[in-house]
């Protein structure tokens, strides 16, 4: 197997429960494999600090840097163990693809200086791996008036549609993403995933999610909060759009629940409130831009939550245009945690290629764009 073939993807998403490695091949027609994948849990005090980070008011100068220098090597080591228990040396890896830990993101109409920002420095990656490295993927969009992301339709489409025709393929990290294989292949920010979930199960239970769902399963609905939260502008705005947990986090909920007069004090219902969230603005967002969507093929930690599917399921047939399957990316072999890191990848072979790897009609960009630092 060439070298000239292999890339390491690796990225922390929204969620900020741990790095995604990926190890893919690419061979000289485009099509791409995905040969080994696994996720390495974040150190505790690393995501503490990421997490503070992501969050407006936390604009620490020193603690910015800190992280971005922690964060490289941590995925640089991450890296070098996952290519050897492989089997490879740094010789046998073309290129490593990192998207990096976003900490902020202002894309255009919420920001008067639309920007994105990710961190894990490239060059620690680079240094300690020996391993050419890609990174900054997402600004080169920005810069061309896009909204930096999503990145991965492109790559979806590639993925997917020899499987399937006419499928969605649904991403749920701590962000919502879907990517829509038609003709016309499309793509966009959906609102929260697990995210909020995350965050209200770690304030009342003190842990990290709601294991496979059962405590948001066990609870009730509010449907007065659920329509309070419906109503963001957000949610009923045309694509391009994107997002992240500077717009969607608890303060956000917080704020709603008071100018609204809601209690949250049912914490239980609260939380399968939010569930219920997720999976309504999936649904609507299908129902508004979704065409004739054959299947939806989920992806990412939302394919674990029982619960969260469950209810995507109900939403998904009180469609119009009802999909026919609604199951994890493992019903057509591909591991859901493996893709969006697999996506990073394939898009550090697109960068040393000089290949675009936007969507314009995705992301709002001016036109194609090749995407990515090399280092």
């Amino acid at each position: 197997m060439s070298g000239n073939n292999l890339y390491v993807g690796c990225m922390t998403g929204t969620s900020v429960d741990g790095l995604d490695l990926a190890l893919v091949e690419v061979d000289e027609n485009g099509d791409i494999s995905i040969l080994a994948a696994t996720t390495v849990p974040l150190p505790y005090r690393l995501r503490n600090d990421l997490l503070k980070l992501s969050q407006p008011g936390n604009d620490d100068i020193d603690l910015l840097g800190t992280c971005d220098a922690a964060l490289g090597r941590f995925t640089a080591t991450a890296i070098a163990t996952f290519v050897e228990d492989l089997g490879y040396k740094k010789q046998n890896i073309h290129a490593i693809g990192s998207h990096g830990q976003t900490i902020r993101h202002r894309p255009p109409g919420t920001s008067p200086t639309p920007f994105t920002l990710q961190i894990g420095d490239p060059n620690i990656i680079a240094e300690i791996t020996g391993i050419t490295t890609i990174a900054d993927f997402r600004r080169r969009d920005v810069a061309s008036g896009g909204h930096g992301a999503p990145l991965v339709p492109r790559f979806h489409a590639e993925l997917f549609t020899a499987n399937i025709a006419d499928a969605c393929i649904l991403n749920i990290g701590g962000i919502s993403n879907l990517s829509l294989l038609d003709k016309h292949l499309t793509g966009f920010d959906t609102g929260p995933g697990n995210g909020l979930l995350d965050q209200w199960c770690q304030r009342h239970k003190g842990l990290p999610y709601d294991t496979s769902g059962a405590w948001s399963a066990a609870g009730k609905v509010d449907t007065a909060l659920l329509d309070a939260l419906l109503a963001d502008p957000f949610f009923a705005r045309q694509p391009p759009k994107s997002t992240g947990r500077e717009y969607f986090n608890l303060n956000w909920l917080e704020k709603i629940a008071n100018d609204q007069g809601l209690p949250l004090t049912a914490v239980q219902d609260v939380q399968a409130t939010l569930a219920q969230l997720t999976a309504t603005t999936i649904v609507k967002s299908l129902e508004a831009w979704g065409g004739e969507v054959k299947a939806i093929i989920v992806c990412g930690g939302g394919r674990l939550n029982d619960d969260l599917m469950r209810r995507l399921r109900e939403a998904a047939r009180q469609l119009a245009r009802k999909p026919d399957l609604v199951e994890p990316s493992e019903h057509w072999g591909v591991d859901g945690d493996a893709i969006e890191a697999a996506a990073f990848a394939w898009l550090a072979h697109r960068r040393l290629a000089s290949l675009p790897g936007n969507v314009p009609r995705v992301t709002g960009a001016k036109g194609e764009r090749v995407l990515g630092a090399i280092y």
